[in-house]
């Protein structure tokens, strides 16, 4: 128990320590969407998804328990949730610095640029374009 007291408080200081970049990131989401409906950059300047565009979709879709839609949406959601798992363990459970997450970071990240040539070869999803 004295476990999870301690990773929530070390949470609790990460959020404070981040709540400058957490306030910009909400104050972006609400204009972008009031303006342009849109929350990607590279969607809003270009018209053409990113390669993480319906990653947030997919997680949502996930967290309702539609994992087949997620995965048609973005397969490559449970990579991420499973490398924030490993993290969020690492760093507030078992209080151990997450240097082994790197590789799995770098390859979710190859993985997703595979995934967008893919996609910009056999088509995006109808959800993901404007």
């Amino acid at each position: 128990m004295e476990r999870v007291k301690k990773g929530l408080k070390r949470l609790g200081e990460d959020l404070y320590s981040l709540r400058y970049a957490l306030l910009g990131i909400a104050v972006y989401y609400v204009t972008v969407h009031l303006l342009f409906g849109q929350f990607c950059p590279m969607m809003i300047v270009l018209h053409l998804p990113c390669p993480g565009c319906g990653m947030t979709r997919a997680f949502v879709l996930v967290l309702t328990g539609r994992l087949r839609e997620a995965w048609e949406l973005h397969p490559l959601v449970y990579g991420w949730i499973l490398l924030g798992g490993m993290f969020g363990v690492n760093r507030y459970l078992l209080d151990k610095r997450p240097h082994m997450l790197t590789a799995g970071l770098v390859g979710l990240l190859f993985g997703m640029m595979v995934f967008y040539v893919y996609r910009m070869r056999n088509g995006f999803p109808v959800e993901l374009m404007w």
